[in-house]
């Protein structure tokens, strides 16, 4: 067991707090004394036992819900069990070997195809709902630049990205712009810079009052200063509403809480950027019930984690899961669809290069 949870527990009880846990998340039912003994390996007696729950209850772990007998384990005790199952896979040489679906069928097609994918395997084998961030426009290299004139001051640019996502904006120039020259030094120049490259490029670029520049550069400059000032648009994926609500620990006010925080698509990315920003070290997080700063959401958890091409970091995907739930086997899926996304980006990426 995990040092940081032997701070007020001994062995036995922690033995206990994770046999009572690992039973409520299968049953959803309160646990006895009596069930415990009769499901786990645990050779104590049953006063042992109930000594050892009372205790758990003192410090937090453990509730009696009305007059049951049996106890249930609190968002305390779910962090418990959640840092047990993550030391447990860190240290298995089987890590993933449960995952027994198959997958094929969900990374076919092209690149919208493939996350469709992603967010239906992952809703469908948790009975949760899956969130996928489309890819940060900014981390994706440019592939080529090309300009279509419309009329004499301005002109459509169409960049082409990798993942072949594209996007179009206009700029506004002079009449006596040389369009061939333009496009041949745009993409001599970017072609494979990300645009948050060109963007810290424009922003580090220092330009003196005093010397004269070519025209040229000072269109290049121009259409930069535009591509820096663009926003482009992002947005979500989701599926899995119809299937959070046949859980029989989530009644009806808990669902109409997590779909409207899911359609919110404003609240969803200031969730994202506060609590996993794409900059973060971690490949995931968990966050249960209580923990998370969203009001109304205490019953349920949330996993975070991104998906990437080679080492970087385009995307955020989102499970959103009842809080009494097999974690173990839900942490080896959403590492699972976060790796072969990766794998299947990257090849993708490569063969557009």
């Amino acid at each position: 067991m995990s040092r940081k949870n032997k701070k007020n527990l001994n062995e036995r009880q922690q033995k206990v707090l994770f046999c009572l846990i690992k039973e409520y998340i299968k049953t959803h039912k309160p646990v006895s004394s009596a069930r415990l003994l009769e499901v786990s390996n645990i050779n104590y007696s049953s006063a042992t036992i109930r000594n050892d729950m009372r205790k758990l209850d003192y410090f937090g772990y453990l509730k009696q819900p009305h007059m049951s007998a049996g106890r249930i384990p609190t968002d305390k005790a779910l962090r418990f069990y959640l840092n047990v199952i993550e030391e447990i896979l860190r240290t298995s040489k089987e890590h993933g070997s449960e995952i027994d679906i198959d997958l094929q069928e969900y990374f076919e097609g092209d690149f919208n195809k493939i996350l469709e994918g992603a967010i239906k395997l992952l809703a469908i084998s948790t009975n949760g709902i899956a969130i996928i961030e489309k890819p940060k426009m900014e981390s994706l290299k440019i592939l080529s630049i090309r300009l279509n004139k419309i009329d004499e001051f301005r002109t459509i640019v169409f960049i082409s990205t990798e993942l072949g996502l594209n996007e179009t904006f206009t700029i506004f120039h002079p009449n006596d712009l040389n369009f061939a020259e333009l496009e041949d030094l745009l993409n001599n120049n970017l072609k494979n810079m990300s645009i948050r490259e060109v963007k810290k490029y424009v922003s580090d670029l220092q330009i003196n009052s005093q010397i004269w520049y070519d025209k040229k550069f000072e269109e290049l400059l121009r259409f930069l200063k535009k591509l820096v000032g663009e926003h482009f648009e992002e947005g979500f994926l989701k599926y899995g509403f119809q299937r959070i609500i046949l859980h029989d620990l989530i009644d009806l006010t808990d669902i109409r809480n997590v779909i409207g925080f899911v359609e919110n698509d404003r609240l969803l990315q200031k969730f994202l950027e506060e609590d996993f920003p794409l900059e973060s070290s971690d490949d995931m997080k968990v966050i249960i019930g209580s923990e998370s700063s969203l009001r109304d959401l205490e019953a349920f958890s949330f996993f975070l984690t991104n998906y990437k091409i080679l080492d970087r970091k385009i995307g955020r995907l989102l499970l959103v899961t009842p809080k009494i739930i097999d974690y173990q086997r839900t942490i080896q899926l959403v590492e699972y669809v976060s790796n072969r996304l990766t794998e299947i980006l990257t090849r993708l990426a490569k063969r557009r290069d």
